[in-house]
């Protein structure tokens, strides 16, 4: 696990045997109470708005955007209409959907916090009343679940976010400048976030993301040039590895469809079936659909969080030339202060001038300038935000 914990944004990256698994992005230490969507694990306060017997299921209000969800047991009585109530958040707010709630909020909290969580409720608060996690626990447990804390070794760049994990009784933790720099981390998340992945041997691999899943193209592409029997078997082999790889990178969910290239045969059908399976048996709640005689294969992931290029990215709004999605300007404005801060750490001598676009500068400097003051804090008040009229929207340059 490698651990950052930046000025603007705390980031985690899982690797199991030194492939990228997974990434988490929460809030820089101290920004922990911005205001934010409901997180998987938040505890929140709220009021049962209608039951719904068809659904075997609960709205709630929790304060906090469309009423979420609360799915009810085969057996459990149902809540009435208006009573109060403390719920977990099992998954977040996707798609234009309210937030899936647990009743199950107990667990892992200390006794002192369930009766501060109690008293908050019993005061008929409405709303998130749990104490959020220490950004960087929460990388390590939203990121590692499952995982032995014996089998976990973890890298981190600030003293005290360190201290917290091995007092968790992670023990495998050491101190390193820039955890994410020893794996190129950006660069794996830059290839995350694109449409199209190049596999070894020429093939490539396209990936469309949609509300209620992925439809994913393996194109043979320059491997047609390659000779020799099962070309497609080998291929499609390769971009099964890959594919899965990149559905946990990119926190995928929902209906996925691949288009494999056509086996050659029952057999080889057969085979690429069992793979298919094989790879999802790790996966909780994963549902294999089947695989065509020409290569079209389905299966069903849980939708328990944003994927990747929700969190970074928004739909284009009227007026741009294109449809699609456009980095949201926070993620620009954390990617253009860490430029910043690379360029302080690396090159101490030099004072670097961060040239951002006129609505990042007004962002930076209106809502988020506790940014600029950690950066102060750490390196000294050598560096410059300079406010571009000329750069578009969300763009940033660093200059030296």
């Amino acid at each position: 696990m490698l651990i950052e914990c930046g000025a603007a944004e705390t980031r985690a990256a899982f690797l199991d045997r030194g492939v990228v698994t997974h990434f988490w992005f929460g809030p820089a230490r101290g920004d922990e109470h911005l205001p934010r969507s409901p997180s998987p694990g938040d505890v929140f306060a709220g009021r049962i708005k209608s039951v719904s017997k068809a659904l075997n299921a609960a709205f709630v209000d929790i304060g906090a955007g469309d009423d979420a969800f609360l799915p009810l047991g085969k057996n459990a009585a149902p809540p009435v209409e208006g009573a109060h109530g403390v719920f977990r958040i099992r998954r977040p707010p996707i798609d234009g959907k309210g937030a899936v709630l647990s009743s199950d909020w107990r667990k892992g909290l200390s006794s002192a916090a369930i009766a501060d969580i109690e008293s908050k409720a019993a005061n008929g608060a409405r709303g998130e009343i749990g104490e959020r996690r220490d950004a960087a626990l929460c990388a390590f447990f939203s990121c590692a679940t499952g995982a032995d804390k014996g089998d976990v070794e973890i890298a981190i760049d600030d003293p005290s976010a360190k201290m917290l994990i091995n007092a968790s009784g992670f023990e495998r933790t050491k101190l390193t400048q820039a955890p994410f720099a020893l794996e190129n981390i950006d660069c794996v998340i830059e290839e995350s976030l694109c449409a199209s992945v190049e596999l070894t041997g020429g093939a490539r691999v396209r990936i469309q993301e949609t509300a209620a899943g992925a439809m994913i193209d393996i194109d043979s592409a320059a491997a047609v040039a390659r000779s020799g029997a099962r070309l497609n078997e080998k291929t499609n082999a390769l971009a099964l590895d890959r594919i899965m790889t990149e559905i946990s990178r990119r926190s995928i969910g929902g209906r996925v469809v691949i288009d494999f290239l056509p086996p050659g045969g029952a057999g080889a059908r057969e085979s690429l079936a069992r793979l298919l399976k094989d790879r999802l048996k790790g996966i909780d709640r994963a549902r294999f659909g089947r695989v065509a005689p020409d290569g079209l294969a389905d299966f069903t992931l849980p939708r328990e969080r944003q994927t990747l290029l929700e969190q970074a990215s928004e739909p284009v709004g009227e007026g741009w030339p294109v449809c699609g999605r456009r980095f949201t300007l926070d993620w620009s404005a954390k990617a253009g202060i860490r430029a910043l801060e690379r360029a302080l750490r690396t090159q101490p001598a030099l004072r670097p001038r961060l040239i951002v676009a006129a609505d990042m500068f007004e962002y930076l400097e209106h809502d988020r300038p506790q940014w600029r003051a950690r950066i102060a804090d750490k390196f000294s008040a050598r560096f410059d935000i300079i406010r571009s009229e000329t750069l578009k929207s969300g763009a940033y340059d660093i200059a030296e």
